[in-house]
């Protein structure tokens, strides 16, 4: 029984998570009880790391995380395949610095 409720909490999680690529910037969703929207701009961002653990490398996974000069609108999107958060990562870069430069 509690390992049925425990899957189900982290089913419903990860279903919270969410991200969309917007024009000027990245909005990033979470939370199942209290649900939290962050916009990250493009030109606000620092850099973007993407982390994999060991159980995430095991299940194909990776975690990125968006950094600003703000450590409040810092933003982090857990779970993606490693494949799109490579892309992910490198798409951000770029927008990052093409905001940056006045592009």
């Amino acid at each position: 029984m509690c390992s049925g409720l425990a899957l189900s909490a982290v089913h419903r999680r990860w279903l919270a998570w969410g991200y969309a690529e917007r024009d000027e910037d990245l909005l990033v969703r979470r939370g199942v009880l209290v649900r939290r929207t962050s916009v990250v701009p493009y030109g606000r961002m620092q850099y973007v790391d993407v982390t994999a653990g060991p159980l995430d490398r095991r299940l194909g996974l990776a975690r990125v995380t968006l950094h600003t000069a703000a450590a409040a609108s810092d933003a982090s999107i857990p779970g993606l395949p490693a494949a799109e958060a490579t892309r992910l990562r490198d798409r951000l870069a770029a927008l990052g610095e093409a905001r940056a430069a006045g592009v």
